[in-house]
């Protein structure tokens, strides 16, 4: 059944460790991974935690956006990435390229690519 799955693409693109006693750090670490798949289609995977103690989703674009996520996306230091949600959201195009780019012009580096 291997042509019968989509492949999907999962990049990290933003992250934050736990903090130690800073308060300018979130207590769990969390991340944001956009998840483009095979049709074209852009979902956002928001999480926090480590192991067991760890919690997270796979939302919309458009939920993605919702008040409450988006803290989550600020907390991850992931704010710089809402100008590309709300193109997708419009109904413009992002590419992977593109968010390639744009991190690597942040961090200095590319991003983790997870699957």
């Amino acid at each position: 059944m291997t042509g019968t799955r989509s492949r999907r693409r999962v990049l990290r693109l933003a992250s934050t460790g736990a903090s130690s006693g800073s308060t300018d750090r979130p207590a769990w670490p969390a991340h944001v991974d956009l998840v483009h798949d095979a049709a074209g289609r852009w979902t956002v995977g928001l999480g926090e935690g480590v192991g067991h103690g760890s919690a997270g989703g796979e939302f919309s674009v458009d939920e993605a956006l919702q008040v409450r996520r988006l803290a989550h996306i600020s907390r991850a230091d992931g704010a710089w990435l809402v100008p590309f949600l709300r193109r997708l959201q419009a109904g413009g195009t992002v590419t992977e390229s593109e968010l390639v780019t744009a991190y690597r012009a942040r961090h200095g580096r590319d991003p983790q690519i997870l699957a």
